[in-house]
């Protein structure tokens, strides 16, 4: 839930500075785990194509993905020298003209996926093929919580940032507002981020009041373990 409070001037250009520094670590974290992915599947894809299905995995926008495509190939050149980086040859038009018409229609994510991992079938088979895919996925999934965990580190600096003019919550609200996160996913931010700052400012729990669940023998009471270590 957004603010209902009028905002200040002040308060407002705080959280427009605040915004650009979260959204700067956010493409910050892309470009990190791109450049992982292209690095994993360097043998088999060209740069572009590592580059689109990171793309629509992570449900990036065509200018985000132009912004994180840009990004990775100034990381790429620098490490590895201009010329080779130019010899990349991204292209960062998002052209689906060798698509099949029925995804250009649908706009469909996983259809997009298929279609660009369909150019490599052409040229891998078998365990490879395999192979290639089960990395992708991993890598994905990787990305996927770096960008959880982003998310609720930017809400904590969100809080932060804004701490004067209203509380943690309105401010993580404020944050999951700005950045257009689906509902579902921003329930575990907010719960996250606010769990944090409690495990920071709240007594800690009292382990005698933890219930422990000794006849299954999978929380055994600390005499035990000490027993055993000293055997």
């Amino acid at each position: 839930m957004a603010l209902t409070r009028k905002i200040s001037r002040a308060m407002q250009r705080q959280v427009d500075l605040t915004t650009a520094v979260c959204q700067e670590r956010l493409l910050s974290t892309h470009v990190r785990h791109v450049l992982a992915l292209v690095d994993l599947v360097h043998d088999e894809l060209p740069f572009d194509s590592a580059l689109d299905i990171y793309a629509r995995i992570l449900r990036l926008t065509p200018e985000q993905a132009r912004n994180v495509g840009s990004r990775a190939l100034a990381a790429i050149g620098r490490r590895t020298g201009l010329t080779e980086a130019e010899e990349l040859n991204l292209d960062l038009s998002d052209d689906e003209s060798d698509l099949p018409d029925e995804t250009r229609a649908q706009g469909d994510d996983s259809g997009r996926f298929d279609a660009v991992f369909s150019r490599v079938r052409r040229r891998i088979k078998g365990r490879v093929q395999d192979d290639l895919r089960q990395r992708i996925n991993l890598a994905s999934a990787r990305a996927e919580d770096a960008l959880f965990e982003t998310h609720v580190q930017n809400a904590l600096v969100f809080g932060k940032a804004l701490a004067e003019e209203v509380p943690l919550h309105e401010a993580v609200d404020l944050y999951l507002d700005v950045m257009t996160i689906p509902e579902g996913v921003s329930d575990v931010i907010f719960n996250r981020a606010l769990r944090i700052v409690a495990d920071d400012v709240l007594p800690g729990l009292d382990a005698s009041r933890v219930p422990r669940r000794e006849a299954d023998g999978r929380t055994a009471p600390a005499s035990v373990n000490a027993s055993a270590s000293a055997r």
